[in-house]
């Protein structure tokens, strides 16, 4: 019996015996082709089941017979294998060669986010293409057709991010403010993301960096960069927070930041959205530029990634927000080349999210 506890649990969590096997549903990993684009091969697929794997050959020279690369230069060739940054850069292969670039710590965000929603909790139909210039009226559609929500939104992470909604008024012409019982909430939030695994390679990346000292100055900058609230322009209301425009989105005459897929989701399962379309897509990172109404409002295009955790949101964003604030923040993650864009509050001493969004 205990024999039948270890290797069955060995064998769900592992590709030995199972390279190229059909989608297994009772196993928690998969590891067949497929499982690259859906994101959930099993740890040792590459290594088991390709060539694409760095054990044994970190910091080995260009070597054209395999299919990828272990040394520095493959962050800049973007020919990495998989496991590069874990087995090379994060330890556990040979010395690192180089500190933990903003490519670098995109693969251990993506890597280590367990909560990403799997893919077969949740289906979407992206409909037909459409332009940011498109004037026809469009049907209701949606983009979302199921989500497992008893398995998903129970995560502490996701059920402290759904308290936080309820929170801000979508409309900038309206004053906000935060009570004692909304940074109860906030705190909450703040204490189940940054009790993640993609939420401490942040915090290891920012210490290295220089951004951060120690765990009391991380939550600060955290909430300086999401949570304070700060006007929009220089003369108006204080009406805004990075996490209300990013994560929430906003209106005026026409619908601004609005770049989360949980919000999408639970807006267009309320019959607020009508999605028009996708205007550009990224896969197999499964980011989204979509077409849409509001309330009625517009959005040409508002991109966002589909299926993160909050946490994964917070992270890449932050991460891009300090290191390449009001400009583009490129690297590579999964083996796709991305650019997200940040800006900061001009008028407003320190740094801050204004913005922030996958550039597709």
């Amino acid at each position: 019996f205990l024999l039948y506890l270890v290797t069955g649990t060995t064998w769900a969590d592992s590709c030995a015996g199972r390279c190229g096997a059909g989608l297994d549903s009772s196993m928690t990993c998969q590891c067949n082709t497929n499982c690259a684009t859906y994101g959930d091969c099993c740890s040792d697929y590459y290594a088991l089941c390709t060539q694409q794997t760095c054990s044994g050959r970190c910091n080995a020279a260009l070597d054209n017979t395999k299919p990828c690369q272990c040394n520095s230069a493959c962050v800049n060739f973007g020919d990495c294998c998989p496991d590069y940054q874990s087995l090379c850069v994060g330890g556990g292969g040979g010395t690192p060669d180089v500190t933990c670039d903003i490519s670098c710590l995109a693969n251990q965000l993506w890597d280590n986010d367990i909560n990403r929603v799997q893919v077969w909790e949740y289906e979407i139909n992206h409909q037909g293409q459409t332009t940011t210039s498109s004037t026809s009226d469009q049907a209701a559609q949606s983009l979302f057709t199921y989500l497992q929500e008893e398995n998903v939104f129970l995560k502490p992470t996701y059920s402290t991010f759904l308290a936080l909604l309820d929170n801000y008024t979508p409309s900038t012409s309206v004053a906000e403010s935060q009570d004692a019982a909304e940074w109860i909430e906030i705190d909450a939030f703040l204490d189940a993301i940054l009790a993640t695994d993609v939420m401490n390679h942040l915090y290891n990346f920012l210490v290295e960096h220089g951004h951060v000292t120690d765990a009391t100055s991380y939550r600060e900058v955290i909430k300086e960069l999401w949570f304070n609230l700060y006007a929009r322009s220089s003369s108006g209301p204080i009406n805004s927070s990075g996490f209300e425009h990013v994560l929430v989105g906003e209106t005026s005459s026409k619908v601004s930041g609005f770049h989360n897929w949980i919000q999408f989701y639970l807006e267009e399962k309320k019959g607020a959205i009508n999605y028009q379309g996708w205007v550009s897509r990224s896969q197999p990172l499964n980011i989204v530029a979509a077409r849409f109404t509001w309330n009625g409002l517009s959005k040409a295009k508002g991109s966002f990634f589909v299926g993160v955790s909050p946490e994964f949101d917070i992270a890449i964003y932050t991460a891009c927000a300090l290191t390449k604030p009001n400009s583009s923040c490129s690297f590579t993650m999964a083996g796709t080349s991305l650019t997200i864009q940040t800006y900061d509050v001009a008028h407003k001493s320190g740094l801050q999210v204004a913005t922030a969004y996958p550039n597709i």
